[in-house]
């Protein structure tokens, strides 16, 4: 088995599930997790795919980029299709097992952290030794028992506090994380934000890798090389185009890729945002016609309708020098 996990994976660890289910009943006793959807596993692999760490220029006022992560291939159906073709063979091999990325209870990260894939981060990402913080996670839940393997991480953020500080959202301390903070978590939430709110989003449409750049431990590392997650000029999106598609356009023009996954509404939300901070006020008018579109949406109208006021208030004073 564990063959075939080297053969689709960059990495991976295996512990007793028993092991995990222990971790959380003694860490996040607080959460009564139902552990019942583990029954028919004893076995647990942590698995992980590397991905590049080299981003896209932003093209300058006007556009948008968005997180590493999310060029190319969406993850979720890169890791699906390695699970398809695990599963057969694994058949093959007398073993039964599923796989799963980002899309069960299990908390990939604290799997990571107890088999020793790598440490939490003050970021709150797990930090491979290999590849930094530049992997996605999934699980493979195994029927059959098998040998463990676990190793021992002897590392840590020590005195850095680099991402803490670089952290737009003030998101980050060395007491943990605070995920409504988080302009990852927050550009991915159909919520309204306010004027204070807005101001960080200057160039991420979606997610925000900040605290994966400026984090030493990212300096040297490497990444094995996967075509599906290399830039195909996806990645940066012209902000009055995506407002000129229906959401049904930006659907099918985005399926595939992972920052489509909350839709198109919410992407011109973001893209809007990002306008006001370009101080794009030339596009005042297209803003007004989307905002005209979808004012019944509540998080969309009371967002908007805020830019707009400020928009035309700064306008008409002069405090805004049109781009």
């Amino acid at each position: 088995m564990r063959e075939l996990l080297n053969l689709y994976f960059d990495d991976h660890r295996i512990i007793p599930t028993e092991a995990y289910i222990k971790h959380r009943q003694t860490f996040f006793a607080q959460k009564n997790e139902d552990f019942s959807f583990l029954a028919p596993y004893q076995t647990l692999a942590v698995v992980c795919l590397s991905y590049p760490k080299d981003q896209v220029k932003l093209g300058g006022k006007g556009y948008g980029i968005v997180a590493r992560y999310a060029y190319g291939e969406d993850y979720h159906q890169t890791f699906k299709k390695r699970f398809d073709v695990l599963k057969e063979e694994a058949l093959n091999e007398g073993f039964h097992i599923e796989g799963k990325a980002d899309v069960s209870p299990i908390e990939e990260r604290q799997l990571g952290l107890i088999s020793g894939l790598g440490y939490l981060g003050y970021n709150d990402l797990l930090i491979h030794p290999e590849f930094g913080t530049y992997m996605m996670l999934g699980t493979v839940f195994i029927e059959e028992k098998l040998d463990p393997v676990i190793m021992q991480i002897n590392d840590e953020c020590g005195e850095c506090r680099l991402c803490i500080e670089a952290c737009p959202g003030d998101a980050l301390s060395v007491d943990g994380y605070t995920k409504d903070k988080c302009l990852s978590f927050q550009n991915q939430m159909k919520l309204p934000f306010t004027l204070e709110e807005i101001k960080p989003f200057k160039a991420m449409l979606f997610g925000c890798d900040i605290c994966q750049r400026v984090c030493p431990k990212n300096k040297a590392i490497t990444s094995k090389h996967h075509p599906e997650f290399e830039p195909d000029g996806m990645e940066r999106i012209d902000l009055a185009e995506l407002l000129t598609l229906s959401n049904r356009a930006i659907q099918k023009k985005y399926q595939n890729y992972a920052f489509s996954y909350r839709g198109g509404l919410l992407l011109k939300r973001n893209a809007i945002m990002l306008m006001y901070n370009q101080r794009q006020t030339k596009y005042l008018d297209l803003i007004k016609k989307t905002y005209h579109d979808y004012n019944h949406v509540d998080w969309f109208e009371k967002t908007v309708g805020l830019i707009i006021q400020e928009m035309e208030a700064s306008l008409e004073s002069r405090r805004f020098i049109p781009a």
